[in-house]
């Protein structure tokens, strides 16, 4: 083998030695509410460390309050998980949490023409979102950049029962 060979391969064994392994977090964000017995009701997003391997495994990393009657349903991220979008079971909203920057801010989106919000998906170019609704079977269509509804889409009523 070359001497230039053995070199290159001991200053890589060297660099492979010393260097430190490159860890990355595994974070969770999930919904919580207090239970109906408490006299205060809290309402919030906590940011949750889920990785084994981290000595803050299990720990509560971030909390984010929302308002303590809004009910919040499910947590969807837009294509490049830059915004978070919370939908409620309580009142006509959409909140929209900024993921680009710290500290996250969040604001309230009023949707009218949804009674409950349920689904939230995205448009391939990541422009535009589409809310399902109970309650009043509309789909909201909205504008992912300003995030604001733009239409409604009703839907008949099923007259037949789900099974």
């Amino acid at each position: 083998m070359p001497q230039k060979t053995r070199l290159i391969l001991a200053l890589i064994a060297l660099l492979t030695v010393f260097s430190s392994p490159a860890r990355a977090e595994i974070l969770a964000m999930l919904n919580y509410e207090s239970k109906p017995e408490q006299t205060i009701r809290r309402e919030g997003l906590a940011i949750i460390d889920v990785d084994p391997k981290s000595e803050n495994f299990g720990r509560i990393l971030m909390d984010i309050p929302l308002p303590p009657d809004l009910v919040a349903h499910h947590i969807y991220y837009n294509r490049d998980a830059s915004k978070a979008y919370v939908t409620a079971l309580g009142k006509s909203l959409l909140h929209v949490l900024d993921m680009s920057r710290f500290p996250y801010r969040m604001k309230a989106v009023q949707v009218p023409d949804c009674k409950i919000g349920e689904d939230v998906v995205f448009s391939d170019d990541n422009k535009t979102w589409y809310m399902t609704c109970m309650g009043s079977s509309n789909v909201i269509v909205g504008d992912a950049l300003a995030d604001k509804p733009l239409r409604a889409i009703e839907a008949p009523y099923p007259t037949m029962p789900f099974i």
